[in-house]
């Protein structure tokens, strides 16, 4: 008999017992039975469903279902209230905090606990930095987190952020340690997967963001490297359903809406590729990349004085972006200059970076015919 089944046994036997009611919503919380959870949180009596530990119960069960308003306004007031699950309370507070976006509440929630909370606030309070961008001390929140139960996580969460420092021989050592301990780690995998998309090698790439989603179906980074691999395997449409979908997991990521962009282009949509550099200008202004895909769409259009205007602007902010150069090669092919847009063109792949979304060589030809018909 499994030890949710003994407990089953016993609970049923003493439903209104406060310990044995905690251990046994521990245990269906933790195998997942969350419909089970709620029949005996919502069976307890009202005294009993009020008490500290049956509210931090209900608080989880909240945080499992994404209802992280609830858990919060649960959680908060017995924050300093139960001393032997302080850790957990603010561990599980600060993640529904940054489940919502407020980053820095979920970082003032953890950093009393960070240094004597184990490798599960380790991780958390790193991820919460990593999401601000700030790569250094989310790997210095990590060097004691080396509890062997959580090691494959550790190295997995180091290596997205060697990858996103550009440290990709360090970034593919660690991610390959992770794998090794943990095959479906989805951090190496994501580090894993982007190193193969960068690598051109987008048939293996889709495979291993295909995994990552497989249990993670709102991973923004997975569903974005799977719409850049599709683009670069040429299958536009299922690219932009991908695409879609991170930009409504990942909506202030400004790659995400650049990359939506570049397949909308790819499809001939100037209006949905322009709305979404208009989404990814409202998060950077400024960003010389989208200066550049707004001086694009305006060559596409026909609108020369308008991309000439956005070609100044990119080059003043980013001296040798892309896309600014793919709109001076629709205008050279606007003036006939076929060859030179050509060698243009080929310039742009020869010098692309690793990371930058990968098009066609015939991107600018097929786009322009596509949104300026011959005849």
């Amino acid at each position: 008999m499994s030890h949710v089944a003994k407990l089953r046994t016993f609970y049923r036997r003493d439903p209104h017992n406060l310990p044995l009611c905690c251990d046994f919503i521990d245990s269906l919380l933790a195998e997942g039975q969350l419909a089970e959870a709620a029949g005996v949180l919502d069976a307890l009596p009202e005294p009993l469903r009020q008490s500290a530990p049956v509210q931090w119960r209900a608080a989880r069960y909240a945080l499992m279902t994404g209802d992280f308003e609830h858990c919060i306004a649960t959680l908060l007031p017995l924050v300093g209230q139960l001393p032997e699950a302080e850790v957990a309370i603010r561990h599980d507070v600060a993640f529904a905090w940054a489940a919502q976006g407020e980053i820095e509440e979920a970082l003032r929630t953890l950093e009393p606990v960070v240094q004597s909370g184990g490798a599960a606030v380790a991780l958390l309070y790193a991820r919460v930095l990593h999401q601000q961008g700030r790569y250094e001390e989310a790997l210095r929140a990590l060097e004691g987190a080396d509890e062997p139960s959580r090691l494959a996580e550790v190295r997995g969460l180091r290596s997205l952020l060697l990858l996103d420092m550009n440290d990709t021989a360090q970034s593919r050592a660690e991610a390959d340690l992770a794998l090794a301990a943990d095959s479906s780690q989805h951090e190496a995998l994501l580090t894993l997967g982007t190193l193969t998309l960068w690598e051109k090698n987008a048939e293996f790439s889709c495979q291993l963001f295909r995994r990552i989603l497989a249990d993670h179906p709102h991973s923004g980074r997975a569903l974005l490297g799977l719409g850049e691999s599709l683009m670069l395997l040429g299958d536009v449409p299922a690219a932009r359903a991908q695409l879609d979908r991170a930009g409504k997991d990942m909506p202030r990521h400004i790659g995400t809406w650049h990359a939506l962009a570049w397949c909308q282009l790819l499809e001939g949509d100037l209006a949905g590729a322009h709305y979404s550099f208009d989404r990814a200008f409202e998060l950077d202004r400024t960003f010389g990349e989208t200066h550049g895909g707004f001086a694009l769409v305006h060559a596409l259009r026909g609108e020369r004085p308008e991309a000439q205007e956005a070609i100044k602007r990119a080059r003043r902010l980013a001296p040798h972006g892309f896309s600014a150069r793919y709109a001076e090669s629709v205008l050279l092919l606007d003036d006939g200059h076929v060859e030179q847009a050509s060698e243009a063109v080929r310039g742009i792949l020869r010098d692309a970076r690793e990371g930058g979304v990968a098009l066609p060589e015939d991107f600018i030809f097929r786009v322009r015919d596509l949104v300026r018909p011959r005849g």
